[in-house]
């Protein structure tokens, strides 16, 4: 004893004064990291019950991370150590530039609001820019579509913010288009009345959506109409069109309505295509 406090005056400080708050700081940073560890292992015990594989596998990734970073404060304040301020800048600076400088944090932005809105759903059919196609998966980052081709594409979620985005499940079905350009010398009046009969026959129209001919322009030898209708699929567009234009144009030509080169050249190339993609 006489020599711990001799050493006590020499260095100029009590070594058991400082000492006991020490063990205590250590034993506090044993105790986190045993809570730690079991915090942990509940969270992974839990996200594993979740039954959506690639929404358990973006949990075991994220989650985890995010609580060590709690417990890293947690444990800095149990050894004593003012973290208030540097966790304040930090989540400050660290949610800051997540949102606004990188992809990630526009993406899960963007995603929240996805949701939000209520802008699709699985299963729903989507246009965003020049993408058509099913949605077939959807997370906070980006959104699985399936394409007419079959292929998949990953679209990130902040194109579904910054693109024009049509939902056609919600809006009953996509129109389609073709143009049916005709002699100038045709009877118009009868053309239009034949095209009508096209129209309201189609079986596979639309329940409730109305299919119709407009008449366009008249060009230099041909006078062009535009015959809309509806379907459910736009993967099957290319072959309902092929369809609508074959249907009316021998319907035209069984009544002696003389229709144009143009036509007789596209509708050619529409069968093609309708008997390679099929129904």
């Amino acid at each position: 004893m006489e020599d711990l406090d001799t050493l006590d005056k020499a260095v100029g400080f009590d070594i058991g004064s400082q000492f006991a708050p020490a063990a205590q700081s250590f034993g506090r940073l044993i105790i986190v990291l045993v809570v730690a560890m079991l915090v942990l292992r509940l969270v992974r015990r839990t996200i594993r019950r979740v039954d959506d594989d690639r929404f358990r596998e973006q949990l075991l990734f994220f989650v985890p991370k995010a609580v060590g970073v709690v417990i890293a404060i947690v444990g800095l304040a149990a050894i004593g150590i003012d973290v208030s301020g540097m966790a304040a800048i930090m989540a400050t600076v660290g949610v800051t530039g997540a949102v606004v400088f990188t992809p990630v944090g526009q993406n899960l932005v963007a995603g929240a609001m996805i949701r939000i809105d209520d802008i699709y759903r699985v299963g729903e059919a989507v246009t965003v820019g020049d993408l058509h196609g099913h949605v077939v998966y959807r997370s906070m980052l980006r959104t699985e579509l399936q394409l007419p081709d079959g292929s998949t594409a990953w679209v990130p979620n902040s194109s579904f913010q910054e693109s024009q985005v049509l939902n056609h499940s919600r809006m009953g079905g996509w129109r389609i288009c073709v143009q049916v350009p005709l002699d100038c010398a045709s009877d118009r009046a009868r053309a239009t009345e034949v095209m009508d009969e096209v129209m309201g026959s189609l079986r596979w129209n639309i329940p409730g959506k109305r299919a119709f001919v407009a008449f366009d322009h008249v060009g230099g030898e041909a006078m062009f109409f535009n015959a809309y209708a509806w379907i459910v699929d736009r993967t099957k567009e290319p072959w309902f069109r092929g369809l609508l234009l074959s249907a009316l144009v021998d319907a035209l030509e069984e009544t002696g309505v003389s229709v144009g080169q143009t036509t007789n050249l596209s509708i050619g190339a529409s069968r093609r295509e309708a008997d390679a993609i099929g129904p």
